[in-house]
């Protein structure tokens, strides 16, 4: 790609790099849009934008742009090499302090949004986003929640964990100001986390007639295209239901990715059991592995409070009898039968 003019960058550009480039024109006086820029689509941005073609190499946007597919020769060296970074298992072990078993989940926590924030000069290089957008979806009680805060607050980022209802405001245009307030401060301190929870209960699908909430999911999608044209700030959902959200906010280039958290199978479970025992006085001799096939069907939540129950017992022991008890066999099957 090296030596190309405006016109061919134009030809290469995502609608989220489109759209931040006709931003800077509009907010520079190049150009007055007919439209809201939110209401164009990647040809109309790009028709639009070509009609100014003369203009636009006085923008920085363009220059940078410019500069990124202008490389002479893209087998070059990296500008940095990566050399510094721990492996894959060493940050799982880092950036999840707690959290037991969902290996899988913590690698793509850690590929998807981690990496590209940490490393967005050889993110760029490679054509990666270094504004991940992802959605984690999965039954309740699967850890979606524990697993993002645990990530969030060993990740060294600034991060916003957001109940998305809370955003809510009776008055007009409040809920949408909130949202820019929160863009903006994740904006000014990148690299940054922006995680909504429960985000299907402001952001559903626009068509089920809830047209209070219209002008809100539009505002969220302007937000991400402009987070996602500046770089440095993931956006993280948690929702039980994707399939309930505005179909929007799940087409490429909005939240990139799903990432479904499942119940954990057999062997995950006997992991959990393993690591929660470690850190817990359980008499020896205890079959984890049968306890795994007894609680088929429980999700990660439920074998937490299997084996807190079964901790209170022996808790309650030591209260009346004055000395230290072992959480024992008879403690697991009294909590099993309680849930």
């Amino acid at each position: 790609m090296a030596g190309l003019t405006v016109r061919e960058l134009l030809e290469r550009l995502t609608r989220a790099e489109l759209l931040a480039v006709a931003r800077e024109g509009r907010e520079k006086g190049l150009f007055r849009p007919t439209y809201a820029l939110s209401h164009y689509n990647a040809q109309s941005l790009r028709h639009l934008l070509l009609k100014h073609l003369d203009r636009l190499d006085r923008l920085s946007s363009i220059q940078q742009l410019m500069n990124r597919y202008n490389r002479p020769n893209r087998s070059e060296p990296l500008p940095r090499p990566i050399t510094t970074v721990p492996s894959l298992d060493s940050l799982c072990q880092k950036l999840f302090p707690g959290v037991y078993g969902m290996e899988a989940e913590k690698e793509a926590l850690v590929e998807w949004v981690y990496l590209p924030l940490l490393l967005p000069e050889q993110a760029s290089y490679y054509g990666a986003s270094t504004a991940p957008a992802i959605i984690l979806e999965g039954p309740p009680g699967g850890g979606k929640s524990f697993l993002v805060r645990q990530f969030a607050q060993a990740s060294g980022f600034y991060y916003r964990i957001v109940h998305t209802p809370a955003l809510a405001s009776k008055w007009y245009g409040e809920t949408e100001k909130r949202l820019r307030i929160l863009a903006q401060k994740a904006l000014r301190r990148t690299p940054a986390l922006l995680i909504f929870e429960e985000v299907d209960a402001l952001f559903p699908d626009r068509e089920k007639n809830l047209e209070w909430l219209h002008g809100i999911t539009l505002q969220f999608l302007l937000l991400i295209d402009e987070i996602k044209g500046k770089g440095r700030v993931a956006i993280i959902g948690i929702t039980n239901r994707a399939d309930r959200l505005d179909s929007a906010l799940l087409r490429s280039e909005r939240f990139d990715r799903r990432l479904y958290i499942t119940a954990p199978d057999k062997e995950e479970r006997l992991v959990l059991f393993q690591q929660m025992a470690e850190r817990m006085p359980f008499a020896s001799g205890i079959s984890w592995e049968v306890w795994a096939e007894r609680t088929a069907g429980f999700s990660r939540a439920d074998i937490v409070r299997l084996l807190q129950e079964a901790g209170y017992r022996a808790f309650l022991r030591h209260y009346h009898q004055q000395t230290p008890q072992v959480i024992t066999e008879n403690d697991l099957h009294y909590s099993f039968k309680s849930l």
